[in-house]
């Protein structure tokens, strides 16, 4: 027998009399296809997607096999492929689906079967239903032909849909192979055909609603009593114990990594945790199990809800731990607004004193409510980013870091108000802060700059505007890089940087000594250092010969070139004035950049 000769009056007896219609000795039903549409419908929605479709598979895969025992002892076949390949005839003698084959290949170890599926009814009702799929539909098909292909060849079959119409693809194509176990997709389809009866999949669905209502129950017992918490006016640090003894995992507030508030229910939990944080929550392997949740309201960032356990949470876990989220929004939307009040109270007062906005008594008065001493020497430190859009945030930041201290946003600096201490600690101050926030804020420039130190509040403005002007002239002079300065450092040169632009001031120099520097720089010579004494010494060349330890002879060789490069009569005052600034702008670029400073000069 042949399978092309399988015709539709040999395989199909119909009794008009008692109205059975037979396929060998097996009763047969017509029904209309619209029919199978709402079944498979209403099992979708009644499972759920996964699960109807693991339901269709089981139930196609007993149809073909039974299809495929019943057309075996039916006929006498020629060969094996000739009854495997009368499978696709009989699926589409019954109206099913039309089957064109494409390739076969079997051997007694395997078989590889591949064709196309056209008009499939499948894929015309679901798509009626649910539009079009993501994924291949045809659930019906592959579990038919999964079960047909097994039966026939004798070793389990699976097959794959590749293509589908029901996901909008021209037709459907179908790949056949006898399992592999080390194929993945094989691993992951012979699930869907080891699942139970459809009695076992409603009751297991049945079991999950139970487990979710009672889920939700428990979920909202502890809404209720964090909302009795909240309206108690419990602090976060109460909550968050309450949260941990509930979950038995530990709990962690932070913000940028920084943790505000916690509860460690063991020590290795804290351990995991400072280990995730120097990783950044990388890619590292976590010991622990770590889960994390934003907490924000009104489209405002304001921390993050770290649990820490040993297990991935568990479906009432989370729904507790969602439900929890709400009330620490709350909270912390609450304490965020009273520190904002705060500082923006603290911030005004500030911004008045560098306006020079209050008279002595007016300042007295605000410095008690404040608790500052208005007699305490201080300075202004201001920090300057190259990116706006981050500034905000950067100062969210540092308040966290430093949190006792007056920081503030004025204008487009950041600015700090420092208690007076000696240089060397505002120096690793300001390194300590910048490397903290280029940690934090990778690729972001910024520039500080410190100020003067004042005997007295009022004379705050003074300091402010220094750290403003070494801001400014740190960035144009620096560009490509983070720099710090202090006002010891620019003394020298402030009473420029206060009364001329910055720019010019740079351009000046380069104008004036630019040729020199540039001498000196591929040369490894000393001709500034000449430069400079011989202008320290009012151009008296013995003396600047005496310094430098040089001939006279040689210093005036020195003096020739000098004059030269720079195009300047240094036997005029107002040569030896512009050549006198241009040292005194070069070096104090030096004293930040080092011998790097002709780099900035030369851009």
């Amino acid at each position: 027998m042949k399978s092309y000769q399988l015709l539709f009056d040999n395989l199909i007896d119909v009794n008009p009399r008692t109205g059975e219609i037979k396929f060998s000795d097996r009763r047969m039903a017509l029904v209309p296809v619209e029919a199978l549409g709402i079944l498979r419908r209403d099992l979708v929605n009644t499972l759920g997607m996964e699960r109807a479709k693991g339901f269709l598979m089981r139930y196609g895969w007993a149809w073909g096999y039974r299809d495929g025992e019943t057309i075996e002892k039916m006929f006498n076949w020629d060969s094996k492929q000739e009854l495997i390949l009368a499978g696709p005839y009989l699926h589409t003698l019954e109206g099913i689906v039309t089957v064109e084959q494409d390739v076969i290949e079997l051997n007694e170890e395997g078989l590889c079967f591949t064709g196309f599926w056209k008009n499939s009814f499948e894929a015309v009702e679901h798509v009626n239903h649910y539009g079009y799929s993501e994924d291949p539909i045809c659930w019906t098909l592959i579990g038919y032909a999964s079960g047909y292909l097994t039966k026939t060849f004798g070793k389990e079959v699976l097959v794959i849909e590749e293509q589908c119409q029901g996901k909008g693809d021209s037709h459907c194509r179908f790949v056949a192979k006898t399992v592999d176990e080390q194929d993945k997709r094989h691993q992951q389809d012979l699930r869907y055909y080891k699942a139970e009866s459809l009695l076992s999949e409603l009751d297991r669905a049945y079991k999950e609603v139970q487990q979710l209502n009672e889920n939700i129950i428990h979920s909202e017992q502890v809404q209720k009593q964090l909302t009795d918490m909240l309206l108690a006016d419990k602090s976060i640090k109460d909550t968050i114990h309450f949260l941990a003894d509930t979950l038995q995992k530990s709990i962690v507030i932070d913000y940028y990594f920084e943790k505000l508030e916690c509860a460690f229910v063991c020590s290795e939990d804290e351990e995991a945790y400072q280990n995730w944080i120097k990783d950044k929550g990388g890619r590292k392997k976590k010991l622990k199990q770590i889960d994390t949740f934003s907490i924000r309201a009104h489209n405002e960032n304001l921390g993050r809800l770290v649990v820490i356990g040993n297990e991935e949470l568990s479906q009432k876990e989370r729904m507790i731990t969602e439900r929890a989220l709400t009330v620490f929004s709350i909270q912390m939307f609450h304490q965020h607004k009273l520190t904002k009040a705060l500082w923006r109270k603290k911030e005004d007062f500030f911004e008045e004193i560098l306006n020079n906005n209050y008279d002595e008594h007016t300042l007295q008065r605000y410095t008690h409510i404040f608790n500052l001493n208005p007699h305490h020497s201080s300075r202004i430190l201001t920090v300057k980013v190259d990116t706006d859009s981050k500034r905000k945030g950067i100062l969210h930041y540092i308040c966290l870091l430093y949190p006792e201290m007056e920081v503030f946003l004025k204008d487009q600096y950041i600015t700090f108000v420092l208690l007076e201490e000696d240089y060397s600690k505002i120096e690793r101050f300001s390194a300590k802060l910048q490397s903290a926030i280029q940690k934090e804020f990778k690729y972001v420039k910024m520039y500080i700059g410190t100020g003067r130190k004042v005997d007295h509040l009022k004379n705050l403005s003074k300091s402010y505007e220094d750290a403003c002007q070494i801001c400014d002239f740190l960035e144009i002079a620096y560009p490509t890089d983070s720099r710090i300065s202090c006002f010891e450092e620019l003394e020298p040169v402030i009473m420029f940087l206060k009364g001329s632009n910055q720019q010019e001031l740079i351009e000046f120099c380069r104008r004036t000594i630019g040729d020199l520097i540039e001498h000196d720089e591929l040369s490894q010579g000393n001709l500034v250092i000449t430069l400079k004494s011989y202008l320290e010494h009012n151009g008296n060349l013995q003396q600047t010969a005496d310094d430098l330890h040089l001939s006279i002879a040689g210093l005036r060789y020195r003096m020739e070139k000098i004059e030269s490069l720079c195009r300047s009569n240094l036997k005029t005052g107002i040569g030896r004035f512009n050549c006198q600034l241009a040292v005194q702008i070069y070096f104090a670029l030096r004293v930040i950049e080092g011998d790097d400073a002709f780099t900035v000069l030369k851009i």
